[in-house]
């Protein structure tokens, strides 16, 4: 439930964790059974309104199921029309929020598989040096998910954002790094969803609002 703060977005979250857990997931069944297409419209308009914690909030949810699609251009062209900084800024911070949700199911599938696979008799998580690996991708997450939650709230603020988009990009590498070389040959493989997610991360990285061009906006 990444990012729900009220008793609505943590139902948000549930709904399409739960929806998305089915796999095979398409944009249209995902938009029209979880009714996400009303939000980025204003309320007096018939939509669900424009807080952007609420698209956060699906955005994490598509991250955690890798469901592949790109409803953050759908919510920002919903919310600001015409591309402007502002646009970009929403863009920026959604796709944040969709790399914090890819890390966690990469981290939570890390855990569990350093838990079953055993070495010497016993589960390799109890390796002192995967240990530490682990706990380096856990803080990784950690200071990626306070830094988008800060920037939901001030989107206005161009260092919370850029910040946000830098620790995003940097858990993206280290949580998805760590996952495909924790799980050895098989991180690539495709059964296993460790490489899609990862993946997934890379052509987020590669997207709008990359961190180069936000430490150079920070430093100008």
């Amino acid at each position: 439930m990444t990012f729900a703060r009220t008793d609505e977005q943590r139902q948000l979250a549930d709904m399409l964790d739960a929806h998305l857990a089915r796999g095979g997931v398409d944009w249209a069944s995902a938009v029209e059974d979880s009714g996400v297409a009303s939000l980025g419209i204003a309320e007096d308009a018939g939509g669900l309104g424009t807080d952007l914690r609420d698209a956060a909030v699906v955005a994490a949810a598509f991250g955690r199921a890798n469901a592949g699609l790109d409803w953050a251009k759908h919510w920002v062209t919903n919310r600001h029309g015409a591309t402007n900084e502002d646009a970009r800024d929403a863009l920026a911070i959604l796709h944040s929020a969709e790399m914090v949700g890819l890390c966690a199911t990469l981290l939570a599938d890390t855990a569990a598989f350093l838990k079953e696979r055993r070495q010497f008799g016993v589960p390799i998580a109890s390796f002192q040096a995967l240990r530490h690996r682990m706990a380096d991708m856990a803080m990784a997450l950690a200071l990626a998910e306070a830094a988008v939650g800060a920037a939901v709230d001030t989107p206005e603020d161009a260092r919370a954002v850029a910040a946000a988009r830098v620790l995003a990009e940097d858990a993206a590498r280290v949580v998805g790094e760590g996952a495909v070389q924790l799980h050895g040959a098989m991180g690539l493989t495709a059964e296993l969803r460790v490489g899609g997610y990862f993946r997934r991360l890379r052509v987020l990285m590669q997207g709008d609002g990359t961190a180069r061009r936000m430490l150079k906006r920070m430093a100008a």
